[in-house]
């Protein structure tokens, strides 16, 4: 397997978010498809952030999304509460990707080898997807732990 190439392994079809996204549109990104982070794109397809699951718990967003989204559905607001629950929401709403994104996210260049993806995976182990990127920072796929498990199946043949 030394011989493999992370452009072997990576996922090639990118799905990514504009940072001007709103960040319920990237958070149902995330949970319609499964994903536990989605790329962030500028116009040139250049990469300048990761946003994943952990970003929307963690890094200062100060909402959990799925805990918000079923509090809002069971809330029952009162009249006076109204107009303060009114802005809050709309404060929240208003958030963008850019908001809660890691805009220093790890990345591997194409030309890794499969044997330095997995080092970078033993080394981070919280970090899941890592974009992939060329040499000019346009992202070019994602490599996921489930991406470099896929050549041991095929090795031991299940």
């Amino acid at each position: 397997m030394s011989d493999l190439k992370i452009t072997d392994i990576m996922t090639k079809e990118v799905v990514s978010v504009d940072p001007e996204a709103p960040l319920f549109e990237a958070a149902k990104i995330l949970a319609d498809h499964n994903f536990n982070g989605v790329s962030v794109v500028d116009k040139e397809n250049k990469l300048i952030g990761i946003l994943t699951q952990y970003d929307l718990i963690s890094q200062g967003s100060f909402i959990h999304l799925p805990t918000l989204q079923k509090i809002l559905k069971d809330m029952n607001v009162l009249g006076q509460d109204k107009s303060h629950f009114k802005k809050e929401f709309k404060d929240i709403i208003a958030l963008k990707v850019k908001d809660a994104m890691n805009t220093e996210p790890l990345t591997l260049r194409d030309d890794a080898s499969y044997d330095e993806v997995v080092k970078i995976f033993r080394e981070h182990h919280r970090v899941n997807p890592i974009p992939v990127v060329n040499k000019e920072g346009k992202i070019v796929g994602v490599v996921s732990r489930y991406d470099v498990l896929k050549p041991l199946g095929e090795f031991f043949g299940t």
